[in-house]
């Protein structure tokens, strides 16, 4: 007998808090497995975003001097969302087909992986915010009350980052050249966030193409908004945050359901 759709949820919900311990290891394997051949280990996490900020920085500032103040943090807090969403959706891709060995041998909801790599995405997001927070203190920008926004930003990029990596993982499974058309874009994304420059450098068409078509480019402006200008985040980008968010996890969770019993047969 087929189960109804709340005996699906429950049945899901159970199964999750059943696996959290494999989980923890599965995150703590993926987080180990970057840095196992790295000297300085995890101190990479919070050494990269400085210093591509510092080399950023010295090449941009005076390009965009007279147009961006504040150069370090205006750029630092649109790389520390970009390179979550990025990161995470680039590690979920691989998730599913990077285990293929342990799915044919243990009896494991297939979600578990995608998971474990947004878990571990997540680890290094909270390192990358200590980098965020000593640029702040060098730069004498202190947070303001605004900052109790920056959690609901935060929950709206995870949620989109999620749909959005779930998705590509199961394309990944029927489709191998996912990966490479994902690093083809991800270049192409980078150049239409406006990380370095103003968006205002821009002709207009593209200015209303990245303002209304790139998510990555809610949550960039919504945290400078925060840190930089110390303003609440406008309530429509909030709004298609929220939206971007729970469409993608949706369809990345339908996705899943429609072919979680074949993945086995792909990987």
């Amino acid at each position: 007998m087929e189960l109804t759709f709340k005996q699906k949820f429950r049945l899901t919900v159970t199964n999750g808090i059943k696996y959290i311990p494999l989980l923890k290891n599965l995150i703590s394997r993926e987080l180990k497995k970057k840095y196992r051949q790295s000297m300085l280990g995890y101190v990479w996490c919070v050494l990269n975003p400085l210093l591509s900020m510092i080399i950023m920085t010295i090449v941009f500032s005076r390009m965009f001097h007279n147009k961006i103040q504040n150069f370090p943090v205006y750029l630092m807090a649109g790389r520390v969302m970009y390179s979550f969403i990025t990161d995470c959706v680039g590690s979920m891709l691989r998730s599913i087909t990077g285990n293929g060995k342990l799915m044919r041998k243990t009896r494991v909801p297939y979600y578990i992986f995608p998971l474990a790599s947004m878990g571990s995405s997540v680890v290094n997001f909270l390192f990358q915010l200590c980098a965020f927070a000593l640029v702040l203190i060098f730069t004498k920008t202190f947070p303001s009350i605004h900052l109790i926004m920056f959690p609901v930003v935060c929950l709206e990029m995870f949620l989109f980052s999620f749909g959005f990596g779930s998705l590509l993982a199961i394309a990944q499974v029927y489709i191998r050249d996912t990966r490479y058309l994902y690093s083809v874009f991800t270049t192409l994304w980078f150049y239409m966030t406006a990380l370095f420059y103003p968006l205002e450098n821009l002709p207009n068409t593209l200015q209303i193409i990245i303002r209304n078509f790139n998510p990555a480019y809610y949550f960039v402006e919504m945290s400078r908004y925060i840190f930089l200008f110390h303003q609440w985040p406008k309530p429509m980008m909030l709004l298609r945050g929220a939206v971007v968010g729970i469409v993608f996890t949706a369809a990345g969770l339908w996705a899943y359901a429609k072919k979680k019993d074949n993945l086995i047969l792909y990987v």
